[in-house]
């Protein structure tokens, strides 16, 4: 507790009895003296006693390291020396008032959003006019001065920018032990399985929709409910989702990540405890078991189902897998190659984009380096020309 809390009481009743005294000295009538007391009381009930309140009661964010209660002297990580007094779980922030919307979230503590992915959250608003598009800035902070939030702002009334703090973020929630009590920041992979936590989370929270910021839309999306998108015959991907607000897939993702992350593979781990029961895997094994590998698991047990093949609306319980082409119509391992290339004269659209694309993921841990020419006729300057018309009217000539 600061100084501050500590003393602004008896500075309080010091400054009354000053008032009382010189009332006094004065020989000020009773009837004055009281209507004094009664203005300086009504005060402080009503503007100091809420403040210094305010100033005592750490915020949520304060939950990894204060007293989870009077009676329950540890922090929330079970530790003893938890700094009094008790944290408030209430977080600043809410989102109530937007069930149903759809969401980006930006994990790496950027400002901003540079020009690929102000396009892919511009092509959402841009074929969805009706549907809440929401930025979630984790990293506390936004610039909107900046050219692309600054264009973003002023083209779209659909469009808002929401900056949180983590921690007030993950306050009373079911990853809140997770982020505040294990080591996921040390881990090769913490901004990729950060990014895999909120979007669970945030569905779980609120419903609606998410997408990667590399995820450009083509077409309107909200005829489709409760999915989540294929990424081919065998493979399950978590770049873009639907749930409505309390669907229990995202509940079940949410109690997954948080009993089975995984932050390194079982092979760095020197002679496990054999009651870990861990299976060596790959790095990308590691990389996707909180993401793509977990919304596997998850629907196995949901739908009573051993691959992709058996999970349909009925057995899902009106969960959806959809097939791969709605927003995977361009394979990882030809990602580097096909949006790059030029489209040949006769041809008005990429031969990949049929009538069953709904969006275009382009691949960005394996396409950022590789440039886009705004004079070109390149596949991705195509889709972000005709698909995110503002942001590229202002993107530099190779972005």
């Amino acid at each position: 507790m600061s100084s501050r809390a500590t003393s602004s009481p008896m500075l309080l009743l010091t400054y009354i009895g000053r008032v009382c005294i010189l009332c006094t000295k004065r020989a000020i009538s009773a009837r004055f003296l009281i209507a004094v007391i009664l203005v300086i009381s009504t005060f402080c009930y009503l503007v100091f006693i809420p403040l210094w309140e305010e100033l005592t009661i750490p915020t949520a964010g304060d939950r990894g390291t204060c007293c989870l209660s009077a009676d329950r002297p540890v922090d929330i990580c079970g530790r003893s020396n938890c700094t009094w007094p008790t944290c408030s779980v209430k977080s600043q922030y809410s989102l109530k008032q937007i069930h149903g919307g759809a969401f980006f979230i930006e994990t790496s503590g950027s400002a901003t959003l540079n020009f690929r992915q102000a396009c892919a959250v511009e092509s959402l608003a841009h074929h969805n006019p009706n549907l809440t598009v929401n930025v979630l800035f984790m990293g506390g902070r936004i610039n909107t001065s900046l050219v692309t939030l600054k264009k973003l702002k002023e083209k779209y009334d659909n469009i808002h920018l929401i900056s949180f703090n983590l921690d007030d973020y993950m306050a009373g929630t079911p990853l809140e032990y997770w982020y505040h009590c294990n080591s996921w920041r040390d881990g090769p992979f913490h901004v990729s399985h950060l990014s895999d936590a909120l979007r669970f989370l945030t569905l779980h929270k609120y419903g609606g929709y998410y997408f990667d910021l590399d995820v450009i839309s083509v077409r309107p999306v909200t005829d489709l409910r409760n999915f989540v998108a294929a990424e081919s015959d065998d493979y399950l991907g978590s770049g873009v989702l639907h749930a409505e607000f309390k669907n229990p897939v995202m509940e079940l993702a949410v109690k997954d990540f948080a009993t089975n992350y995984r932050q390194v593979e079982p092979i760095d781990i020197i002679s496990p405890p054999k009651f870990l029961n861990l299976n060596f895997s790959s790095r990308s094994d590691v990389w996707g078991h909180n993401g793509p590998a977990l919304l596997l698991r998850v629907l196995k047990s949901w739908c009573k189902a051993q691959d992709l093949l058996e999970m349909d609306y009925v057995s899902c319980h009106g969960f959806n897998v959809l097939h791969y082409s709605s927003f995977c119509p361009v394979d990882y391992s030809v990602a580097t190659k096909e949006f790059f290339i030029h489209r040949p004269a006769n041809q008005s659209r990429p031969f990949w984009l049929t009538d069953q694309v709904v969006g275009v993921h382009t691949w960005n841990k394996l396409t950022y380096n590789k440039p886009i020419y705004k004079n070109s006729t390149q596949r991705y300057t195509w889709l972000a020309r005709n698909h995110c018309p503002s942001i590229f009217a202002i993107a530099p000539e190779i972005f």
